[in-house]
């Protein structure tokens, strides 16, 4: 591959690269293993993970500057480059939409952010009445939010809530009554009917909640909307971190402080989505699991989500990268809605809006009716008049 000798500069140019190759497949390699390792037992090799496009880009890099020395290191990099197969097959799609059904059933996934807006002109209402509209332009049949509060100092909570599903017409609500537990609100258009035998999910639990949809002739399906703990990373620490000045004092600080919340919350995560799985009914009727995960595809919180016999519907019907963080921190898909294999995915879309710090995504499937059907305890719209402590902080 050498079309001529090389010089000294040039022979020390191709040793940094080949030094690059090599740290580039030993990253690659850890951020591909990463979802197979508890953060509780090393936690480590999360942040490899995290950072798996960024080493992907590395890697190319790498590469690219490999060929265009015409140096036999190249294979280096090209081995990094099929270690991270598994890697892609994850975080890109390439699934195609199937054919529309008339029993389809359309449920959307939002984390609203407590309705503070993106655009920090708006108010808590003017974002409410935002989201409001992307909803109704996307018809969903069931409505799953996190991170929803009051957006309103005029009204109380369920007020809110009652007036929000009045606003986009899904008048089926359910949500944990407990003060400060958990966020997660469901809207649904057909009755919602409250998970209690063999469940885990109780108003203790921060992780989610937990229903019955009965979508009548469409069939009944078990559905999680869920929320694990977030990094709790600030849009201030964000910008420090990407600003070359006092670079030094900012890593000894700031850095220190983003690395601990970090290495805080996948340890949380860990135990959240052992719980979280260990609450749920038997999937052996169709299930869906939607919300804001707060992991990539290569965390430990993917990998036994899938283990326990669940799809990323986006792998199948989705297509490309589809980032579901809208804020600084780039191409981190987040938000998920995972379904067992008595669900068939149609369709699967990422709305490219911000209204929020999350994209809404969305899930067209339709459901295998002969599976068996449980007979739950009905629920009515489950309003109460608790109000939830508001957190002024962006997070992921």
């Amino acid at each position: 591959m050498e079309r001529k000798e090389r010089g000294f500069f040039g022979k020390v140019l191709v040793f940094i690269l080949s030094v690059f190759a090599v740290i580039g497949v030993i990253a690659t390699a850890l951020s591909v293993l990463s979802p197979y390792v508890n953060p509780k037992h090393f936690v480590w090799t999360a942040f490899f993970g995290l950072a798996f496009w960024e080493i992907l880009l590395f890697d190319v890099l790498v590469l690219l500057a490999l060929l265009l020395l015409w140096s036999r290191k190249a294979w280096i990099a090209v081995i990094a480059m099929l270690i991270a197969v598994p890697g892609i097959r994850k975080s890109f799609s390439f699934g195609n939409k199937k054919a529309e059904s008339t029993d389809s059933i359309r449920v959307m996934s939002y984390n609203v952010y407590m309705f503070q807006s993106v655009d920090k002109n708006k108010g808590k209402e003017a974002a409410a009445n935002d989201i409001i509209r992307i909803v109704r332009e996307q018809s969903p049949d069931v409505l799953c939010c996190q991170e929803f509060t009051t957006y309103s100092g005029k009204i109380s909570r369920n007020e809110c809530i009652k007036a929000f599903a009045d606003s986009i017409d899904l008048p089926y609500i359910y949500y944990n009554k407990k003060r400060n537990y958990s966020n997660n609100v469901i809207f649904s258009k057909y009755p919602l009917m409250k998970v209690t035998e063999g469940s885990g999910f109780s108003q203790e639990e921060t992780y989610g909640i937990l229903v019955t949809v009965d979508a009548g002739e469409k069939g009944k399906f078990y559905l999680a909307d869920i929320h694990l703990v977030s990094n709790m990373i600030t849009t201030g620490e964000i910008e420090k971190l990407r600003k070359t000045s006092e670079y030094q004092q900012t890593l000894d600080t700031v850095g220190k402080k983003v690395l601990n919340k970090l290495i805080h919350a996948y340890v949380l995560r860990s135990d959240e989505v052992t719980a979280m799985l260990q609450g749920l009914p038997p999937i052996d009727r169709p299930t869906i699991l939607c919300g804001d995960f707060n992991d990539t595809p290569l965390s430990y919180t993917y990998s036994q989500i899938h283990k326990a016999g669940f799809t990323d519907t986006f792998t199948k019907v989705g297509r490309g990268i589809k980032p579901t963080y809208a804020g600084k921190l780039p191409l981190l898909r987040i938000d998920y809605i995972w379904a067992n294999d008595q669900v068939r995915p149609l369709n699967f879309k990422r709305y490219r809006v911000k209204a929020s710090d999350h994209y809404p995504i969305i899930l067209d499937f339709s459901i295998d009716k002969s599976a068996a059907k449980p007979e739950m305890k009905p629920i009515e719209n489950n309003l109460d008049n608790t109000e939830i402590q508001l957190n002024n902080t962006e997070r992921i």
